[in-house]
């Protein structure tokens, strides 16, 4: 059964705990709930939860702390959202017990274009909308330890000011200030069906992680000339052995099991593709090539095979093998089990990639508060892609954040002049277009080969 770690505000706890009960009672998972009170209490909380779960789940302003502190998140994180249908149930139910309250004079302190507002723009007109918090303002708030006491600042400031008759708010820690001062309020938490349908579909993406996480993983190393036939026997036997010695003094080092086994000219190493991300830092760098090349006094080839059978894998990481002993740029290729192919990932291009573009992306990370880690994974998106264009999706999908993510990170991007929306035609769409971005991190961009 699947365990999720649930990190919330105290206030929401009473309902969570309901939901904890029919969750575990039906079969659908493990809850084990965990409250906070300051942000800065996450950054031990989570490493702690996390150890002990498969997920987590946790609340908006918290997802938003922890990325920006650290960028990405080391294990499937989510974070739980207020849906349209949960806000709207609650404008209704306000209007029927409050009819002559104005929307125009309420409070939301969760909507915002990057939400699109939930959906309120198209229902309601301009000069009955509510006062909503730019999303910006409130993310630079979150930087800093006294982000609640913001929040609620906001809302008594226009209470005291008789800007507003009414507050809506989705942050529970600061439900007792507004008590306290007496503003007219919903601490609004999403339903227990909107819920429950929402750890549904959590679950099924941590399946579905999983199920690619032990995907089998084969690596080939053979040697790089001169080949067998013009080494002597005693030599070989003596490179095979060092090789050997080498790979598992990493595997010690860097704590991660592998199966090591002689085969032909060279070793094969057996792993699952969850720990070849890890070896090859999200197939962006191997650790394991950068750990020979520093400790043998000659060269190999390294190549990754994955596959759903061991005869697959195998079989592509022989080829990945070949195609590291024939390129150029030293380094580490990985032949995936859909035929798409990485590399070279070897520590020579990864170093020359960081020292070409590392100034640059210091300068964007300074001037839009987006992570060095971010901007070079959004790069490596790019190279990755050949092209400059990408939606919010796209992004989401390659670097695992949520979509809400990806858009502030691009809303930051282009209002630092280094995206901007495309004006590329989308035919046979159903729905609303989506926003195609083209991005501008550098001219050398152009330039990166495609991989």
């Amino acid at each position: 059964m699947i365990r999720l770690g649930v990190i919330i505000a105290e206030p929401f706890l009473s309902q969570m705990q309901n939901m904890k009960y029919r969750l575990e009672q039906n079969g659908t998972c493990e809850l084990h709930l965990h409250t906070y009170v300051k942000l800065s209490e996450l950054l031990e909380l989570y490493p702690k939860v996390g150890a002990l779960s498969d997920g987590i789940v946790l609340t908006e302003i918290a997802y938003m702390y922890l990325e920006g502190k650290w960028g990405g998140f080391t294990i499937p994180t989510f974070c739980y959202e207020i849906s349209e249908t949960d806000l709207y149930k609650c404008l209704f139910q306000i209007s029927l017990s409050q009819p002559d309250l104005l929307f125009s004079r309420v409070l939301i302190d969760f909507v915002w274009e990057e939400n699109d507002y939930l959906g309120l723009r198209h229902v309601v007109s301009d000069t009955d909308f509510p006062i909503t918090v730019p999303y910006m303002q409130l993310e630079k708030e979150i930087s800093h330890q006294h982000v609640y006491k913001e929040i609620a600042a906001r809302h008594l400031n226009l209470w005291h000011e008789g800007k507003i008759d009414f507050s809506i708010t989705r942050f529970g820690n600061i439900v007792p200030i507004l008590r306290e001062n007496g503003i007219p309020h919903i601490y609004l938490v999403p339903s227990e069906k909107s819920i429950s349908q929402q750890i549904k579909q959590i679950i099924t993406e941590i399946e579905m992680i999983q199920l690619a996480d032990n995907q089998i993983v084969i690596g080939h190393l053979s040697f790089t000339n001169p080949s067998p036939e013009d080494t002597p026997q005693e030599q070989r036997e003596l490179q095979l052995m060092l090789l050997h010695k080498s790979v598992l003094e990493f595997t010690i080092e860097a704590k991660i099991p592998l199966v090591i086994q002689k085969t032909g000219n060279g070793l094969e190493c057996i792993s699952s593709l969850k720990d070849l991300q890890m070896i090859t830092d999200y197939f962006t760098n191997c650790r394991l090539m950068s750990f020979l090349e520093d400790n043998l006094p000659f060269r190999v080839n390294l190549g990754w095979g994955t596959g759903d059978t061991m005869y697959r894998a195998r079989k592509n990481a022989m080829i990945a093998s070949e195609q590291s002993a024939e390129s150029l740029i030293q380094g580490t290729f990985v032949l995936q089990a859909n035929g798409h192919v990485i590399g070279p990932l070897g520590s020579g291009s990864h170093l020359s990639y960081s020292s070409e573009l590392a100034p640059y992306i210091e300068d964007i990370s300074r001037s839009t508060g987006i992570s060095p880690l971010q901007l070079q994974k959004i790069w490596g998106v790019l190279a990755k892609t050949d092209t400059n264009e990408l939606t919010s999706e796209d992004m989401a999908y390659h670097l695992g954040i949520t979509v809400r993510s990806a858009n502030r990170i691009l809303s930051k991007l282009v209002e630092k002049g280094v995206a901007s929306l495309s004006n590329k035609k989308q035919e046979k769409l159903r729905g609303r277009p989506k926003k195609i971005y083209s991005i501008h991190l550098s001219a050398v961009t152009s330039e990166v080969p495609s991989t």
